[in-house]
């Protein structure tokens, strides 16, 4: 007897999330619905399939060969039901993005609302969270990132570069006055941004090389979300370095100034989308991806501010 399609995505989705509670959230069903399922494939099979602990399951050895061929075998499913859907011209289904606040308020907001006119049949969750949501245990389809990948299993495709700006008020400046070398970051008040581990780590390059300098600076305020930064340093309350599509808005009004260090700028980040290494990624998916893909392009509008302190700088 072959074991139900439904049962085997319950149970991939079970391995995925880490837990029975997080599965059911994930697929909108009862906790005791997802156990029941999972407990008749284990039965089918006559093997145990996962360790059970109070807040967390594991596979077994069984269940990590049984997870590796069932989440191979539903993509092939999914696949195969996109290209019908391809070929009678309508795309189906639900997709989960998370991106970063800031970014997302910005401009994923019109980018999502034409995808969703251009595929009247696909739903989109968009999560909006400055925290690097975990994907495969989160449920999420896609997310769009700032940073950089690391050490990780998950695909990436990059859609530019996403420069960061040394910024201050006017007000800032004026009592006081500006740096004009790195050492001299130490003498102000440097405002940290602590969704990172290295929150008041500030990393710059060299313009024009790959030579890097890494300095540990505090000042009165450290916060998790860009948005309280830019507002803290509009008020006068410190240096900060945020990304230029965050504080070019306030430069451009002039209630923040870009602070040009000689031969030296911030290091840059990627603007990546990222999604689950799957042997057939569904056609919906593929589809937001190419969507954004076309709408987030270099070059940035929001860089123009910055183009003649980074030419000053020789970082352009």
């Amino acid at each position: 007897m072959r074991p139900d399609p439904e049962a085997l995505a319950t149970f991939v989705q079970v391995v995925d999330s880490g837990s029975v509670t997080a599965a059911a959230a994930r697929l909108g069903l009862a906790k005791s619905a997802v156990s029941k399922r999972v407990a008749q494939l284990e039965a089918q099979l006559a093997t145990q399939l996962l360790h059970r602990a109070p807040r967390h399951v594991s596979p077994t050895d069984s269940g990590a060969l049984l997870y590796e061929r069932a989440r191979a075998l539903l993509a092939q499913l999914d696949s195969v039901a996109d290209e019908l859907l391809a070929r009678s011209g309508a795309l189906q289904g639900a997709v989960r993005l998370a991106a970063p606040l800031s970014f997302g308020i910005r401009y994923l907001g019109p980018m999502i609302t034409d995808f969703m006119r251009r595929y009247e049949g696909i739903e989109v969750t968009l999560d909006l969270d400055d925290r690097h949501v975990e994907l495969m245990s989160g449920g999420y389809d896609l997310a769009l990132r700032s940073g950089r990948l690391g050490d990780s299993d998950l695909r990436a495709r990059r859609l530019g570069t996403s420069r960061r700006a040394l910024c201050c008020s006017p007000g800032y400046a004026e009592r006081r006055g500006l740096p004009d070398r790195l050492e001299a970051l130490h003498a102000h008040s440097c405002l940290g941004y602590t969704n990172t581990t290295a929150g008041h780590l500030w990393r710059f390059r060299r313009a024009g090389s790959r030579e890097e300098r890494s300095l540990t600076l505090r000042g009165r305020l450290a916060a998790n979300s860009g948005e309280a930064l830019l507002q803290a340093a509009c008020a006068g309350l410190g240096l900060v370095v945020l990304p230029t599509f965050l504080v070019s808005d306030a430069v451009h009004a002039g209630t923040l100034r870009p602070v040009p260090l000689p031969g030296w700028e911030p290091v840059p980040d990627s603007i990546q989308l990222i999604y689950p290494p799957t042997p057939s990624l569904p056609l919906k998916t593929r589809a937001l991806i190419e969507h954004l893909a076309e709408r987030i392009r270099e070059p940035f509008g929001w860089d123009a501010p910055f183009a003649p302190f980074q030419e000053a700088a020789g970082g352009l």
